[in-house]
């Protein structure tokens, strides 16, 4: 008799002080997506479309286990108590993350399926008659029957659902000002598609005062921005380019003057960048940036005397850079 079906026949003919009740699905699977893109909830999604019953015996425990290193690369096994009962590699996974969950689910599906369950005697024990002999398992190699067919869709019908992402960054800014200054970013995103994603961001940067005639300017600049982005697989490791346009205001402070002056100047601008992700755990990944800024206009400071005359006057950097990093949440 093979490993499963001991496995099957420890299960049915442990009496009824080992009978088991039905769990939720997700209390069944556990998902380590390791360097795939595998999420647990929405390989759950993809599975409840395949099942009618949102439950599982609860002798059954499945695990899907990602590789460390290769993002098509995983596998799948169904242990039936303590034995295993269905293993299946998969060595060449979809790149699309939504054919992954797809398929993966689809083969789950398959080897939870209520027909295979009788043939491994996974069943109502009082419906059984307790004389008739014990149904062995057909003997199947691992890899084989828990495949689509090609009679089966290979995926869900309905739409995919879009990806939210959040990302709270610090960051750099040089030429904002001619001198150098830090801040913060706030960027909102959503992928409708695994490649094309539309960033909104809210940003501030304050730079230390720059010396000018017999005092000093301090500024600072709050703008928003909108970027369409293209992406590569969103897999564990994933990289952007992304191009937009910036809309805003620099505020200049004068300090150490007979009168301080505060003077709100537009600034607008088109930026240019790319920015990396790294999946840390779950839905958390790691986000650094760098971004080209270019602004329609060049901001200027200038100290007039009483008859608006120019005693002095300093010139912003035609070009600007910004380095961030920051936490990113995806849903």
């Amino acid at each position: 008799m093979s490993g499963a079906a001991l496995a099957i026949a420890a299960l049915v003919w442990s009496g009824p002080a080992a009978e088991a009740t039905a769990v939720p699905l997700g209390e069944a699977i556990h998902v380590d997506p390791g360097a795939t893109c595998l999420d647990a909830d929405t390989l759950l999604e993809h599975l409840a479309s395949w099942r009618e019953d949102d439950s599982v015996d609860g002798r059954i425990a499945v695990d899907v286990v990602g590789d460390a290193q290769d993002p098509r690369t995983l596998a799948l096994e169904v242990h039936a108590g303590s034995e295993l009962a269905v293993h299946r590699d998969f060595e060449d996974a979809p790149k699309d993350c939504a054919d992954l969950h797809a398929v993966v689910a689809l083969t789950l599906a398959i080897a939870l399926d209520d027909a295979l369950a009788g043939e491994l005697g996974l069943v109502d024990e009082s419906t059984q008659d307790p004389t008739a002999p014990l149904p062995l398992p057909p003997q199947v190699r691992a890899g084989e029957g828990d495949l689509p067919g090609p009679d089966r869709p290979p995926e869900p019908t309905g739409r995919r659902r879009p990806t939210f992402g959040v990302t709270l960054a610090a960051g750099a800014f040089a030429g904002f000002s001619p001198r150098l200054g830090a801040g913060g970013l706030l960027f909102v995103d959503v992928r409708p598609r695994p490649h094309f994603d539309l960033r909104l961001a809210a940003l501030y940067t304050r730079q230390s005062g720059f010396p000018l005639l017999d005092g000093s300017v301090a500024s600072s600049v709050s703008a928003g921005r909108v970027d369409l982005c293209w992406g590569s697989e969103p897999i564990a490791v994933r990289l952007r380019a992304c191009a937009g346009g910036l809309g805003g205001a620099t505020v200049a402070v004068g300090q150490g003057y007979a009168q301080d002056l505060r003077e709100a100047i537009p600034f607008f601008a088109l930026l240019a960048g790319l920015d990396v992700t790294a999946r840390l755990y779950g839905p958390l990944a790691l986000e650094a940036r760098v971004d080209g800024v270019f602004p329609l206009q060049r901001t200027v400071v200038e100290i007039d005397d009483s008859n608006f005359q120019r005693l002095a006057g300093e010139e912003f950097p035609v070009a600007a850079l910004l380095v961030a990093l920051g936490l990113r949440a995806e849903f």
